[in-house]
């Protein structure tokens, strides 16, 4: 991992990429442009949401946020956002994630590819029986490895030092990281490792828990990954409890708040066809119209909301798209890296509508936090 990876890049990515980093340099040094409060100048949070393979589009975006020197404090991850924001919250460069998103081949992360050789009827036993068609070993012992490369392997062992892409972080605002996933046992959310030490997971001790293991969690869609067995829980893909749970870190009251929180969503509308032709197919898809009809209606149109989104498009890709083309990964990059420039730059139609300042941010929270009420509704 030495050379430069956008030299890997075809010529035509590298030219746009070139020309979008011009954008970004001309931001940077707009007056207005102003990413956080003066006393934590230019840091951030980040919200990944899931999306299976167009989660590549999140690097793209964080290759933006690195060329506008934009630090990271806290990240948080539903699927393949958790992968993302495990990789970043270990203390991984941009250039690094780049490198590794262009030399996975995506496939060698499932178990055997037993959907391609099974007939109808087998895969229909495999599903009924295991409630998945991959046991998921492949891809938490590849993360698992990747983690230890940092030494960063469980919660407790996250860098709270400035790494990689990461600003320092003061342990009373830890932890570095937080992985959604859906306990489907007790019909509610685990995020980790917030809800590790609860009863119902065995009172486990969050510091030593692995961090792979979390991400397996948040990453099992049903009928295609196993459930985890958590203690004596199932545990699935976190966007049945939230795709992009984007007000994991924020403060209540507007005066607290020191940077913001960004959410990198995935969209793509419609979503491409799927096959319905099998049982696991037809799950496949229904979990796919589920996440897609989550992210649609889960924001309301708060202009606090939806300035601190980026709604990077996928184009044709499909969450489980794990042949991915080279082409397709630096198509969904570049998309994400643009998004980026326009949204900060107030030219994607929504929200601030103007160049990104945090103090114009702050007056929309003021603007739009409501006081809780004292009495609930009856």
């Amino acid at each position: 991992m030495g050379s430069d990876p956008m030299r890997r890049f075809t010529k035509g990515t590298r030219d746009r990429l070139e020309r979008i980093e011009e954008g970004l340099v001309r931001l940077s040094r707009d007056p207005d442009f102003k990413i956080s409060s003066d006393e934590h100048e230019n840091v951030c949070d980040i919200v990944f949401a899931g999306g299976g393979a167009k989660g590549v589009a999140q690097i793209g975006a964080l290759w933006a946020f690195d060329k506008l020197g934009i630090r990271i404090k806290r990240l948080a991850g539903t699927s393949a956002g958790a992968i993302n924001a495990s990789l970043v919250a270990a203390g991984y460069s941009t250039d690094e994630l780049c490198e590794e998103m262009l030399d996975l081949d995506f496939m060698q992360l499932r178990d055997g590819f037993w959907d391609q050789r099974l007939p109808k009827m087998a895969r229909i036993i495999a599903v009924s029986s295991s409630y998945g068609m991959y046991k998921g070993d492949n891809f938490q012992k590849w993360l698992e490895e990747k983690l230890v490369e940092k030494e960063a392997n469980t919660f407790g062992r996250l860098p709270l030092h400035a790494a990689g892409m990461l600003a320092e972080l003061d342990r009373k605002d830890s932890p570095r990281l937080q992985i959604m996933a859906s306990d489907i046992t007790h019909s509610c959310e685990i995020l980790m490792p917030r809800d590790l030490v609860l009863d119902r997971y065995g009172n486990l001790r969050a510091p030593s828990f692995p961090v792979a293991a979390a991400v397996r969690m948040s990453i099992s869609v049903p009928f295609f990954f196993t459930p985890y067995r958590l203690h004596h829980s199932l545990i699935v893909d976190g966007a049945f409890a939230s795709n992009l749970p984007l007000e994991t870190f924020d403060r209540k009251d507007p005066e607290e708040v020191r940077w913001p929180t960004f959410g990198m969503n995935l969209v793509s509308d419609p979503s491409p066809p799927m096959d319905t032709g099998d049982l696991f197919h037809f799950g496949l898809a229904v979990f796919d119209t589920m996440r897609y009809g989550q992210s649609k209606m889960s924001y309301m149109e708060y202009p606090t909301r939806i300035c601190r989104l980026f709604d990077i498009p996928t184009g044709d890709v499909r969450t489980l798209d794990f042949g991915i083309t080279r082409q397709h990964k630096e198509r969904l990059f570049v998309n994400g890296a643009l998004t980026v420039l326009k949204t900060l730059k107030g030219e994607d139609g929504a929200g601030i509508r103007r160049i990104w300042n945090f103090d114009t941010y702050i007056k929309l929270r003021k603007r739009w936090s409501f006081p809780p009420m004292d009495e609930p509704f009856l």
